[in-house]
């Protein structure tokens, strides 16, 4: 089922506000988690380079390039894992190299500072990523650690053995907490979406509720009543015999109306509450705003009717009608403006006269609807004072524009002006 860009974009909006907190908390937890992985890289960087250039003996310059290689890891792994794992490698290797000859009293082949970079690396690849990145990167440490005193130490470094040990059980120690507290994370933003979807759906279910207890009291109150006055009325020329042609004319125009204002309420019920069943009865559509004012006028109002309609109104505009017709849905909405402007004037200025314009110059439809001042004292019908909001509503979710007040005789005018040019069609 098709539905209107305003529909769609008011669903996407709804949906979108569902998670729309769920991402700030994760956003932030990003942002704090880019900061201390960056100040952590930073202070190893400040720390080890200077020792491993002192302690180690290292080239100044190459001690500089290689820990700095070794600590970007972290901040390579937090967007990228295979660039965070090939630089920790790269750069513990080596480094590795470069302190082969490191005094006994010195460990080796992981300086503190190396231990230290290395283990961070392997925490982000884990918070952040699968867990197969970590992994893969403790077992290369693992083998750094077998490999890199065989290949480099004739004679074996004397902390090499407990240096591996180091190295191997806090770096899988920070892979396993890392991969916890990854899993937490992702259980505990599940569970708030969970939360908020079902506090939206409680909310559609309360509204559920609400519309259906409107309809019911629409039913109750209204069709039953309009039930009413259509039996009343179709039935008044058998109840009251001798009653002339002009009245019995009189209430079949009651009865007609009614039924098609009754046949307006079924559908209104049934959208209501909810049903997925389209209404049988087709929808009003601009070709039908002179039958609209012919039973208005059989109440006695005069009123005045002027149209121009260069391109038709869809029944009546031949062959190219899919080409050349104002849209269903700006039709509909113009009887509606000119049905609910007709009501306004019976209701708040009986006896005046009213003029109905209807005017499409190929690029807007408008339609503009003004009554006199009234000529007689009789008291305004009481309304609910929405019709003047429900046509602004209608109006403007077609991006159209409506004008409503009082003219310099004392009458009131309503001017809604539609686009009639790129309008998606009703909904089916």
């Amino acid at each position: 089922m098709d539905h209107p860009p305003q529909t769609r974009r008011r669903r996407l909006r709804s949906l979108t506000r569902l998670d729309v907190s769920a991402v700030s908390i994760a956003r932030r937890e990003v942002v704090w988690l880019w900061s201390l992985v960056s100040i952590a890289a930073v202070t190893l960087v400040a720390v080890g380079w200077p020792v491993t250039a002192s302690g180690y003996g290292t080239h100044p310059a190459a001690a500089m390039a290689f820990t700095l290689v070794d600590c970007a890891a972290a901040i390579l792994a937090m967007r990228w894992p295979w660039a965070g794992l090939s630089a920790s490698i790269a750069g513990s290797a080596a480094l590795a190299v470069v302190t082969a000859g490191a005094p006994p009293e010195w460990p080796w082949p992981w300086p503190v500072t190396v231990l230290l970079a290395h283990c961070l690396t392997v925490f982000v690849l884990a918070l952040r990523h699968s867990w197969y990145w970590a992994a893969s990167l403790w077992l290369a440490g693992a083998m750094l650690t077998v490999l890199a005193p065989a290949a480099l130490s004739d004679g074996g470094h004397p902390s090499a053995f407990a240096n591996g040990v180091v190295l191997v059980s806090l770096s899988g120690g920070f892979a396993l907490f890392g991969v916890l507290v990854r899993l937490w994370s992702l259980s505990v933003l599940r569970m708030e979406q969970a939360e908020r979807l079902s506090a939206t759906e409680t909310g559609r279910r309360r509204e559920l509720e609400e519309r259906n207890r409107i309809a019911r009291e629409l039913h109750d109150v209204v069709a039953h009543s309009m039930s009413v006055i259509t039996v009343q009325a179709s039935t008044a020329r058998y109840r009251q015999p001798g009653l002339d042609e002009a009245v019995q004319r009189e209430f079949e125009e009651i009865a007609a109306s009614s039924r098609r204002a009754l046949g307006e309420m079924r559908g209104l019920l049934g959208i209501l509450r909810g049903h997925d069943t389209a209404p049988t009865a087709p929808l009003p559509t601009l070709s039908d705003v002179t039958g609209l004012i012919e039973s208005t006028r059989a109440s006695g109002v005069e009123i005045t009717y002027r149209e121009a309609h260069p391109r038709g109104t869809g029944e009546d505009a031949g062959a190219d009608a899919d080409e050349s017709a104002v849209p269903e849905v700006v039709g509909l909405t113009a009887f509606r403006v000119v049905q609910e402007a007709l009501s306004n004037a019976l209701r708040h200025a009986p006896g005046s006269a009213i003029t109905v314009t209807v005017t499409d110059d190929g690029h807007e439809l408008r339609v503009a609807v003004t009554n006199t001042a009234p000529d007689r004292d009789d008291e305004p019908t009481p309304g609910a004072r929405l019709g003047l909001a429900g046509i602004r509503e209608r109006v403007t979710a077609l991006g159209g524009v409506v004008s409503a007040g009082p003219t310099l005789d004392g009458g009131f005018e309503i001017t809604a002006t539609l686009p009639v040019e790129d309008t998606d069609p009703l909904p089916a």
